[in-house]
């Protein structure tokens, strides 16, 4: 007979393992807010898996290999000064565990040829644990209308 295995009364298992992988996802979002103003291209591109869709801010050709990331990677990052500002993020967890969707808005700010500029931006990013460590998989960002 196959039956749905059912949590015991009390058991605080699944929540305890929610609460890990929302803990997890969240440091992950804060450490690439933080690498992205190192301006490193290698420490950017070790947070995402290897099979990780980009959809980025400054360019409309989807990344889906670890080559096209670098290449919008290095020019992104190439901009002076630039730092990310993480604002808003809601945050969902599958019912499976081990992916975390977070969605929010960040704004990025650089230096353009000696002038600040500010770019508004809204994103989603999927987090997976994959050997020990949270990486992204998906992360889709556009400058707000």
């Amino acid at each position: 007979m196959n039956e749905t295995p059912t949590l015991p009364t009390g058991d605080n298992s699944y929540a305890d393992t929610e609460l890990a992988c929302l803990a997890g996802a969240k440091a992950a979002l804060y450490r690439w807010a933080e690498t992205i103003a190192t301006r490193d291209t290698d420490k950017v591109l070790a947070l995402y898996a290897p099979d990780a869709i980009l959809v980025p801010t400054l360019s409309n050709e989807v990344r889906d290999c670890h080559d096209s990331r670098r290449n919008y990677f290095e020019n992104f990052l190439a901009n002076d000064g630039l730092v990310c500002d993480v604002q808003v993020f809601k945050k969902r967890v599958s019912r499976k565990l081990g992916t975390v969707v977070v969605g929010g808005l960040y704004t990025f700010a650089y230096r353009d040829n000696g002038e600040l500029r500010i770019v508004p931006a809204r994103f989603l990013f999927t987090f997976e644990r994959i050997d020990e460590q949270w990486l992204i998989t998906g992360h889709h960002s556009s400058m707000e209308a």
